[in-house]
């Protein structure tokens, strides 16, 4: 991972890693109140976009030129940290999918808040093609709590079908009624209705 200044000297370099690692410890302490927030109230507060630091935290690496055994104890803390973690972050996920299945709709995510318009203005497309990729991910990790590791669709293929669903939707539903999307556990996709 090339986060640090080449010109700085190697006591320079190591003190970057030491913050990058520290920063990334907080990120990782942050990361759970993110995700309680996001569970208690998804049409309003910002998806935590976990899977990105985890991804960030794995794909981390101490250069061999400048490695030493404190930095080396650093990264191994932060990585048994971030296996409890995401540990934590799974069962956290899985109670709330739980607690939406016993009550159907309480944490349904709604993705008519920027619906993208015909007019095709580019500030609401830029944030339609953010609310498609949020449910992608979405159904990615439903997927993974529930277990299933194959792929059922591609995400263009997945895109696709959520465009089509909203376009129909959105001329059929009626006023005061939004759009949510839901996660069908038989066919193991979201799929989108109307409340």
């Amino acid at each position: 991972m090339d986060f640090f200044d080449r010109d700085l000297d190697l006591e320079g370099q190591r003190k970057q890693v030491e913050q990058a690692l520290a920063l990334m410890s907080r990120q990782v302490d942050e990361m759970d109140s993110k995700i309680r927030a996001f569970l208690a109230d998804r049409n309003n507060k910002p998806h935590p976009r976990h899977l990105d630091l985890i991804e960030k935290i794995q794909a981390f690496r101490i250069p061999n030129s400048i490695s030493t055994k404190h930095l080396t104890v650093l990264l191994d803390n932060l990585q048994w940290k971030l296996h409890y973690s995401k540990q934590a972050w799974s069962r956290v996920w899985e109670h709330a999918e739980k607690q939406s299945q016993k009550h159907p709709g309480a944490s349904n995510e709604s993705i008519a808040a920027n619906p993208a318009s015909d007019d095709g203005s580019m500030r609401q497309q830029s944030k339609a093609q953010y609310s498609v990729d949020t449910l992608w991910e979405i159904q990615q990790e439903k997927l993974r709590a529930y277990g299933h590791t194959d792929a059922q669709e591609t995400k263009t293929e997945f895109k696709k079908r959520m465009i089509q669903e909203y376009k129909k939707l959105n001329q059929e539903k009626k006023k005061g009624q939004e759009i949510i999307m839901t996660f069908d556990a038989d066919s193991h996709q979201c799929r989108l209705g109307v409340k």
